[in-house]
């Protein structure tokens, strides 16, 4: 009579082989690669920008690709980000001729006066000066706050904080005044959007 037999079948370990390892390793690599690509074509969107020139004043700047542009109202030309919900992002341009005697720090008070009489709680936080343009012209530079409401007949919207940065300079017998405003929540976010816009102006 035969004695039965035990036979232990057992999984052998599967070992990838080199050439394995390395298709893993450029996977990997081709991935992180098309994140780099990526995030470069969105910065370049993100920063892409149009020409603006004026003949009239004289101020040539160039402003983001995708935000919307008018010259409708009392102001050289205006540029908002439309696709923000809420309070659009604006920068807006204007000019005033100005006499000899007038200083940037007059305008400011003048402006201050106008806003504190218009605007909901409009109220200063810092004045600077001592501020240059990036081509070194002389200007005074203020941060405020006031309160924004929309209207609108459709939509109940909350009130809202607007943060804004007026730089102001003269030159030639005439003011320009600059002013940047956002939501003070992404004022510090899109601050950078003024910064590159003061680079590239001239007047």
């Amino acid at each position: 009579m035969t004695t039965p037999t035990l036979v232990e079948i057992g999984r052998q370990e599967e070992q990838g082989t080199l050439r394995q390892r390395w298709s893993h390793y450029f996977v990997l690599l081709y991935g992180l690669l098309c994140l780099i690509i990526a995030i470069n074509l969105r910065d370049s969107t993100i920063n892409a920008t149009t020409n603006y020139s004026d003949v009239t004043s004289g101020i040539r700047a160039a402003y983001p690709m995708t935000w919307v542009i008018d010259s409708d109202g009392p102001y050289v030309f205006r540029v908002r980000d439309m696709a923000r919900i809420g309070f659009k992002t604006s920068i807006v341009v204007d000019t005033q001729p100005v006499s000899l005697s007038t200083t940037t720090r007059n305008l400011v008070d003048a402006l201050s006066l106008d806003r504190g009489n218009t605007l909901t709680g409009y109220r200063i936080l810092e004045i600077d000066d001592a501020y240059t343009l990036p081509d070194d012209t002389p200007a005074t530079a203020v941060t405020y706050t006031y309160v924004n409401v929309e209207v609108s007949p459709i939509l109940q919207t909350l009130p809202s904080i607007v943060e804004g940065f007026d730089v102001i300079a003269i030159r030639q017998g005439q003011a320009v005044i600059l002013s940047f405003l956002a939501d003070a929540s992404v004022f510090e976010e899109q601050r950078p959007v003024m910064d590159r816009f003061l680079e590239s102006l001239e007047f």
